[in-house]
């Protein structure tokens, strides 16, 4: 009767503490999340847990790892590096694309933005702004960087990592004191036919490395410390009110309070816009982390109820090239096959029914008049006033009823443009409805290919090859 009732918490993957970081890169879903970033979606994955669970192992790697030359094989290193590398193996894969990368890493310390590839002497804080183009906040004067090859994205990364916050208390000696961005933009770009239009799309991935939320009373921080964890706990707090409210199906379309923390304004468009999320929730296995353990769970089982609506992210204008395209060729199929009926129904043989009912119908509704009899001109003068005053009648009779056919054509025309346009009203008015639905009753788009992963641990633990299986996955 003394023990409480068990909590239950569902997800797509778990791992156990003996799972390697080739693991974690395999069956996380990290992998497809690299190839929408590639086709052009707006992707990102973060790690979210108390302070020293793993996250920043889990995205870079054990603490020491960039302070010298890191080495390229260790089994050591996170996600992060270990999308890098699989970024260009797809890039390689894709030889009839042209890409561009591009990258930039920040942090945000004591709500203050800073640029982690380029510092400066004073750590001087950029601004977040909100852009009316894209709809969404940015940095302004963040640094970008290009990279060619797969070491400019490393030496990002490693540049990135020697110059973050770092700080020790009693619960972590390597305890990150930020939260930080890595972006990589993938810019992608194709010709389309054989007139010379490129079409490109703009991808990107964020790795996102949160700070752990901690308990002052456990840490035993003071000064500088206990105001930075203040700064921390208040960012993660406004995250898990954003959580919280995208994942109510009562709050629809409801305040989300992006705008009261620097982290939500940044992850805004990422938690419930039109990009696709990864989550990655970190615990500790000790019995004195009970409270915090359970409330990482809560919120992962939260996000995991948000459901974004991923759009593939293109310049407008070529956007609407690609539009038109498609609509002047669907015309001009469309034109063929109405000269082909034409055509068809002209040729056949006076008394013989036409075997194409779409020309048919069309010759029924077009062709309603007797054409009146073809004269040549020198036997106009030979003809008697009365045949004469009847052709004439008869040329009156169908240019009277070609105009009126025309009129009617012309005012079906605006009706039809009129009612297109009420349509084109209603759709927007309900695919606004459906987004708001969408944001706060769905789950997360983001499922890992499951029974294979399954399949293949039982065949490999079966022939010896795996000791014990370090993956659990929910069927």
């Amino acid at each position: 009767a003394g023990h409480p009732k068990p909590r239950v918490f569902s997800y797509n993957v778990v791992f156990e503490p003996g799972a390697s970081q080739e693991d974690v890169l395999h069956f996380s879903g990290i992998k497809r999340l690299i190839e929408m970033a590639v086709e052009g979606f707006s992707t990102t994955a973060f790690c979210y847990g108390q302070t020293g669970s793993g996250k920043t192992h889990t995205l870079t790697g054990p603490p020491g790892l960039f302070e010298k030359n890191p080495d390229p094989y260790s089994d050591d290193h996170g996600l992060v590096f270990r999308s890098f590398m699989y970024l260009f193996e797809l890039l390689k894969q894709r030889s009839d694309f042209h890409f561009i990368l591009k990258a930039s890493f920040l942090e945000i310390y004591n709500e203050k933005v800073i640029d982690l590839l380029n510092i400066g002497t004073a750590r001087k804080p950029l601004a977040v702004r909100w852009s009316k183009k894209s709809r969404g906040f940015f940095v302004e004067n963040l640094f970008t960087v290009d990279c060619e090859e797969l070491d400019d994205l490393l030496a990002v990364l490693e540049e990135g990592m020697r110059n973050r916050s770092v700080g020790r208390h009693n619960m972590n000696d390597y305890s990150s004191r930020s939260h930080t961005i890595l972006t990589v933009h993938i810019t992608s770009e194709q010709q389309m036919g054989e007139d010379g239009v490129f079409i490109s799309k703009q991808g990107k991935i964020n790795f996102v490395d949160l700070a752990g939320s901690e308990m002052t009373k456990k840490t035993q921080s003071e000064g500088k410390t206990l105001e930075e964890a203040n700064n921390i706990n208040k960012s993660l707090m406004v995250l898990g009110y954003c959580i919280a409210s995208l994942s109510d199906s009562r709050k629809k379309g409801g305040h989300i309070p992006y705008r009261d923390s620097k982290l939500t304004k940044l992850l805004a468009d990422s938690l419930a816009g039109n990009g696709v999320t990864l989550m990655i929730a970190c615990i500790s296995p000790a019995r004195s982390n009970v409270s915090e353990t359970i409330n990482t769970l809560r919120y992962a089982a939260r996000a995991k109820k948000i459901r974004t609506k991923p759009i593939v992210v293109m310049d407008p204008r070529e956007a609407l090239i690609l539009s038109l395209k498609r609509e002047v060729n669907a015309l001009q199929n469309e034109n063929d096959h109405l000269r082909a009926a034409i055509n068809f129904a002209q040729e056949k043989p006076p008394g013989t029914a036409s075997s194409d009912p779409e020309a048919s119908n069309f010759m029924q509704g077009r062709l309603v008049l007797k054409t009146p009899p073809t004269v040549q001109l020198e036997k106009l003068a030979e003809m008697e006033g009365q045949e004469l005053a009847e052709l004439v009648r008869h040329y009156v009779t169908e240019n009277e009823a070609l105009r009126r056919e025309n009129a009617e054509l012309f005012t079906t025309r605006e009706i039809v443009f009129r009612d297109q346009e009420l349509v084109c009203r209603e759709n927007e008015r309900l695919l606004k409805k459906l987004e708001d639905v969408n944001s706060v009753c769905c789950r997360s788009p983001i499922i890992p290919a499951r029974p294979t992963y399954s399949a293949e641990m039982m065949n490999m633990s079966a022939n010896g090859e795996l000791e014990s299986t370090n993956i659990w996955v929910n069927p």
